[in-house]
């Protein structure tokens, strides 16, 4: 259940003042973007300067200009009367640097959007309404970017996270894939023990990622549940807590840490560091989606992989995290709507949705009646696609929860994994903040 309240927006006076100035330069300077312009004339001649003589159409991201590649390649070929800028910002500034340049205007063409974000800018009026180019997608995906009854992006390919395993590193210490909870603990003890390989390669630095890495675990034994699939709508509502709920599923996820999968050190490893140990056979297996495939690609071509789904601890379930969760808004301001408009049109057709899943292996577009064949490395979790047992959790909690409440589960697990605190802690602490936005809201 999708709640359609906007969260408070709060931009400073300081904050806006600080992007203007430059505080925030380094971003900016990989972007390129130019904030003085005085009038329409000036955008008009800045536009012919920076694209020389064409027509200038910039999309923003979370995504390195390499992890688009096949998207540039396929806009450059479409449209060779148009430059395409893509800027670049580091998703944990992401947000709020859009919220503040969409105020003043000066946000990019095209803006790369989660469904919390379109939500907020729906509201605002700040991205355009795309209804008329989301007409051939399905009703899952048009329900993650809608607000009443127009759609506000247009679908990327699905997002996703897996475990990926290193297909030679297991084969040659005599190892089999695992084929449930039980049997992947087993199989961690016998890399670890015997073998003295590092079972798994995690960065917890980030607490977004502890939470999601928890979330998925539980997700094989609780969410796929009828229960577990509406505990997002109790929660918003303040009908159930996780102490309540998923206590007894986190049981799981504890028993990665009993078991030495989940570190203290990887408190502090950052994720590339990560990606390397996985990349080079220092470590068996890994936690990603399409980012990290490519990542791990760049860094050894030869490798081979596989992927395992999250399993359950009877083995009878399993999931994936993940679903539609990134989509293309317009910029409902840009002084080029027509021409980005086209653009986002383009990435509507089988042919734009397939460069975009080109750049993200192992995901699946969101068009009605098409189809693209992964590669052998997403055997392992084609099954569980198939049968629908791919989950976002969070985006079921409702606006003013999913961030913050992911966020605060991952800063408390971070503490469970240093031993600083118990579970039963951990998720009480989540309960109290909780309630504390629920007595906000209301």
């Amino acid at each position: 259940m999708k709640s359609k309240r906007l969260r408070n927006i709060f931009i400073s006076v300081v904050f806006l003042l600080s992007l203007i100035t430059g505080a925030l330069c380094e971003n900016f300077s990989q972007a390129g973007l130019v904030f003085a312009v005085s009038s329409d004339t000036d955008m008009k001649d800045m536009d012919n300067i920076l694209s020389n003589g064409t027509t200038l159409i910039r999309i923003a991201s979370w995504y390195r200009e390499y992890d688009l590649s096949n998207l540039k390649a396929y806009l450059t070929d479409q449209f060779p009367d148009y430059s395409f800028e893509f800027v670049y910002i580091d998703k944990s500034n992401y947000e709020s640097i859009m919220d503040a340049q969409l105020s003043y205007n000066g946000a990019p063409d095209i803006i790369y959007m989660d469904q919390e974000m379109v939500e907020k800018h729906a509201v605002t009026r700040y991205i355009a309404d795309v209804s008329d180019l989301c007409k051939d997608f399905s009703d899952t995906s048009k329900r993650a970017f809608d607000y009443g009854d127009k759609v506000y992006a247009v679908p990327n390919t699905s997002q996703f996270e897996c475990i990926y395993y290193n297909k030679d590193v297991f084969e040659e210490n005599g190892i089999k894939a695992p084929y449930s909870f039980q049997s992947f603990l087993e199989t961690c003890d016998i890399l670890r023990v015997e073998k003295k390989i590092r079972p798994l390669s995690l960065s917890l630095k980030d607490p977004l990622t502890l939470s999601n890495t928890a979330l998925a675990v539980v997700a094989g034994n609780y969410f796929g549940s009828d229960r577990g699939s509406g505990f997002g709508g109790r929660l918003q509502y303040g009908r159930s807590t996780f102490s309540e709920e998923l206590a007894p599923y986190f049981k799981d996820w504890q028993d990665l840490i009993q078991h030495k999968i989940l570190t203290k050190d990887m408190y502090t490893t950052d994720n590339r560091t990560t990606i390397e140990k996985f990349a080079y056979g220092e470590a068996a297996m890994t936690v990603g989606g399409p980012e990290t495939y490519n990542a791990i690609i760049r860094l050894n071509p030869d490798i081979n992989m596989g992927t395992l789904p999250f399993y359950s601890r009877t083995g009878k379930m399993k999931s994936v995290l993940g679903g539609c969760d990134v989509g293309l808004a317009l910029n409902a301001n840009t002084r080029k709507k027509d021409e980005a408009r086209k653009v986002l049109a383009c990435l509507a057709t089988k042919e734009g949705q397939e460069a975009l899943w080109k750049d993200r292996p192992g995901s699946q577009t969101y068009l009605i009646g098409t189809e693209f064949k992964n590669s052998e490395v997403y055997d392992g979790i084609t099954e569980c696609i198939a049968q629908g047992l791919v989950f976002l959790p969070w985006n079921d909690w409702g606006t003013e929860l999913n961030r913050p409440i992911r966020y605060q589960l991952g800063k408390e697990l971070q503490q469970v994994v240093r031993g600083k605190q118990s579970t039963a802690k951990a998720l009480s602490n989540v309960d109290k903040k909780v309630a504390e936005i629920l007595r906000k809201d209301n």
